[in-house]
């Protein structure tokens, strides 16, 4: 824990003005992180995923997206642009702290992933680079409704106020924009298409 712990510290110098964040949070983020890489990597033990994280592997993106949702969850949003500069900075990501992600959240190569605000995704979700989640600009504001163990591949793209049921998989390079029944493979070929 003191790696962890010295790793915020040391973050924390890359940002300007730096407030201290509670160890009670880091803690937290670190929990939360362990049981979203034991979710695909069972056997990885706790020392692994944090000497990954300090290595500025898949784990960190992660990290700091956990990190910045628990500072939101206890309204110290003071501290959250410090965390979102830190997720764009090291790890080419965009995700809004106020996104609902349950257990399993893994990155892959998260390099130009955005996930946009207030979409509500499920246990087990997986996304590559590239990858974009948003919602329209003239909707109801609400995001997007992701079911579990959904993974979206390289480029692909969820635009709008959909509905992706559970165990779906989009394929690299494609675009959603509506609702998609449970155990789909979505495709791009010269359109979107759902193939069982």
């Amino acid at each position: 824990m003191t790696d962890i712990i010295n790793f915020i510290s040391f973050l924390q110098k890359k940002v300007f003005k730096p407030v201290l964040i509670p160890s009670y949070i880091v803690n937290r983020a670190l929990e939360s992180t362990i049981l979203d890489v034991r979710y695909h990597f069972p056997e990885t033990n706790e020392n692994e995923i944090i000497f990954r994280i300090i290595n500025n592997k898949n784990e960190l993106a992660i990290f700091l997206y956990r990190l910045g949702s628990e500072l939101h969850n206890v309204n110290l949003d003071n501290l959250t642009p410090q965390v979102h500069w830190l997720l764009k900075e090291l790890c080419s990501c965009e995700i809004y702290f106020n996104n609902k992600i349950d257990e399993g959240f893994y990155i892959v190569h998260g390099q130009s992933t955005i996930i946009g605000s207030r979409n509500k995704i499920g246990r087990g979700f997986k996304i590559h680079q590239g990858c974009t989640i948003g919602h329209k600009i003239n909707g109801k504001g609400t995001g997007n409704i992701i079911g579990n163990n959904v993974v979206m591949y390289c480029n692909s793209s969820i635009i709008g106020e959909n509905k992706i049921a559970d165990n779906v998989v989009i394929g690299a390079h494609t675009l959603v924009n509506k609702d998609v029944e449970k155990d789909k493979i979505v495709i791009t070929n010269t359109k979107t298409i759902y193939r069982e």
